[in-house]
């Protein structure tokens, strides 16, 4: 299921483009004035043309991805303005093919060789101009892409509830991941995947950014990418509430967000009340990153609800 953007190159802006190709010309060197401007001509086109479509080539086919990266880079950056940024690349590497057959023809005919070459360098140069806004947000696009999770196709523990409920602190607490952590809310701006072994299985787990209870349209990109998460690739979901209160939410508001999210995601929920060392509270299962209390029980539990689940695949598939 991984997506790896870091294959994608980066994206030189219009200057840096041109730069390379009119340096790369001015090395030409041929028996007669007319036939090194053809050259040199031809030489900055095609490491402009062949530049163009190596950064075309290195994006995925978005129609093709799986659908939790294509929502994902959709939330992100926007998947339609990758295709019209691409297609802007598209549109530059035929116009300059065109522009240098035209003039091309022209040098091989004028008498003034060095206006025409001139003349062919500016209009090349305008379109590569042109696109230099997509170039830079193709750039910008690679850089955020890149830091996308790589998920593998293994036994998947989400992790939900509002912000400051004690996610982070759980996730850093057992698997490998250890995001920075902060006492504030929104701290988890992304997804954070960690690796953690039950009983002799690897599993990986999943920090979501904080859930608010509000309409899903009018939750922010943040909040969203937990949605991908417990949409796409959640086999089962700790929800964590946090009795105290001391996330800064109450906890009515916190149980109504449960609620909502039982209709809305078919899978397994574990129920937790986190900080059990600031409340009383027993209906749930307790747990403390603080303390330490139940953590063995919760991480027993999973490993109990990943086997059902498991059970339930082969059950489906004979």
């Amino acid at each position: 299921m991984n997506l790896n953007y870091k294959k994608v190159p980066t994206t030189l802006n219009s200057e840096e483009l041109l730069d390379k190709a009119f340096k790369r010309a001015s090395k030409i060197s041929a028996s007669s004035e007319r036939l090194r401007a053809i050259t040199k001509i031809t030489t900055a086109s095609n490491v402009i043309q062949d530049y163009l479509d190596k950064i075309i080539k290195a994006h995925p086919s978005y129609e093709r991805i799986p659908p939790f990266y294509r929502e994902l880079i959709d939330i992100l950056v926007g998947i339609n303005k990758i295709r019209q940024a691409l297609g802007s690349l598209a549109w530059a590497k035929s116009q300059i093919s065109r522009l240098t057959k035209i003039y091309i023809r022209e040098l091989k005919k004028t008498k003034d060789i060095q206006r025409v070459r001139k003349e062919a360098y500016g209009r090349i140069s305008s379109v590569v101009h042109q696109i230099n806004p997509h170039l830079e947000f193709l750039n910008h696009t690679r850089n955020q892409l890149k830091q996308l999770p790589a998920l593998m196709d293994i036994p998947t523990v989400v992790v939900a509830g509002f912000p400051n409920v004690g996610k982070t602190s759980l996730v850093s607490m057992i698997s490998t991941v250890h995001p920075k952590i902060s006492s504030y809310p929104f701290t988890t701006t992304g997804i954070h995947v960690g690796f953690f072994e039950v009983g002799d299985q690897q599993c990986q787990i999943i920090d979501t950014p904080g859930l608010l209870d509000r309409p899903l349209e009018k939750r922010n990109p943040i909040e969203r990418q937990a949605i991908l998460c417990l949409k796409y690739v959640a086999d089962i979901m700790v929800f964590i509430l946090d009795p105290s209160t001391h996330c800064g939410y109450p906890l009515e508001d916190q149980l109504h967000l449960l609620q909502e999210v039982k209709r809305e995601f078919p899978v397994p929920i574990i129920e937790v009340n986190a900080k059990s060392d600031l409340h009383s509270f027993h209906e749930r299962l307790r747990i403390s990153t603080h303390t330490g209390e139940g953590i063995d029980q919760l991480i027993e539990e999973i490993r109990k609800r990943l086997k059902s689940v498991q059970k339930d695949a082969q059950t489906e598939t004979y």
